[in-house]
């Protein structure tokens, strides 16, 4: 019997749910049947892990989805002190008992955007297509610069500005280095630090001190850190300190008094 005819059978449908997650660097599979479930040649973990119905609406948040899971997993985790630095995608596949891999379905795939903890922890979940629905925004007539900072368009090589640093101190958001110090106070303020795929923005640096954004989760003292110069995305930064006024996307000299209204 076919994925079809058993999915809309009134008595032969044995339905189970496959959930792959994944970030850059870490995979989950889990599985809402209560055995082991092996698919692709990969093994599916049973756990207690439910969700809500998917829609078919074309409200922006009909697609969306909450899946719910044990606050203890390493999954929910992950949310316990921020977002996770790079995107938890889920994709969910749906079979029947009994069926060869080739009737198991992909039913829906996704993002999760944010987590609320109460007994259990639920996730929230975007479907992919709504990225489509996002606007892109363009480059604005401003002084500041349009570009990100080593980007394609910026092209400043972020190698260049590049300090490599060994922690003395991790308090949460603040960590110490002495690498730190051998640049001026400032010269890291939105830049970012960087240990293996994870990255964390910096928001202050004064001597061997910088405050981040967001806490690394695992970072320890004694730790080997990258961390990269900040731009101010004015003129003065882009020519004076990264050499790279030929570049710069910014219009430094629009006028401060608006003409309508008179105000700065």
């Amino acid at each position: 019997m076919t994925y079809a005819a058993r999915e809309t059978s009134q008595y032969n449908g044995q339905p189970f749910e496959l959930y792959l997650f994944q970030t850059q660097s870490e995979t989950w599979r889990l599985t809402s049947a209560d055995r082991k479930i092996t698919y692709n040649g990969q093994i599916y973990e049973p756990e207690a892990i439910i969700r809500t119905p998917t829609g078919q609406g074309q409200e922006t948040t009909s697609g969306t989805i909450k899946v719910t899971i044990p606050k203890e997993h390493a999954i929910a985790l992950l949310f316990v002190s921020y977002i996770p630095a790079t995107p938890l995608s889920l994709v969910i596949f749906r079979g029947h008992e009994g069926e060869p891999d080739s009737e198991v379905v992909t039913h829906f795939t996704g993002k999760v955007t944010m987590a609320t903890f109460g007994e259990d922890c639920e996730l929230t979940v975007v479907p992919e297509r709504d990225v489509l629905k996002k606007r892109v925004p363009g480059p604005k007539y401003q002084k500041p610069c349009n570009h990100i900072l080593y980007d394609s368009g910026c092209q400043v090589d972020k190698n260049l500005f590049k300090v490599t640093a060994t922690l003395t101190s991790v308090n949460g958001e603040t960590i110490q280095a002495a690498a730190f110090a051998t640049k001026p106070d400032g010269w890291f303020n939105a830049g970012y630090i960087e240990k293996g795929t994870e990255r964390r923005m910096i928001i202050n640096h004064v001597g061997n001190t910088v405050t981040l954004l967001n806490a690394m989760a695992g970072l320890v003292v004694g730790d080997v850190i990258a961390a990269y110069a900040g731009c101010k995305r004015n003129f003065s930064d882009c020519n004076t300190k990264f050499n790279n006024a030929e570049h710069f996307f910014g219009f430094e000299f629009v006028p401060g008094r608006n003409p309508f209204n008179g105000l700065e």
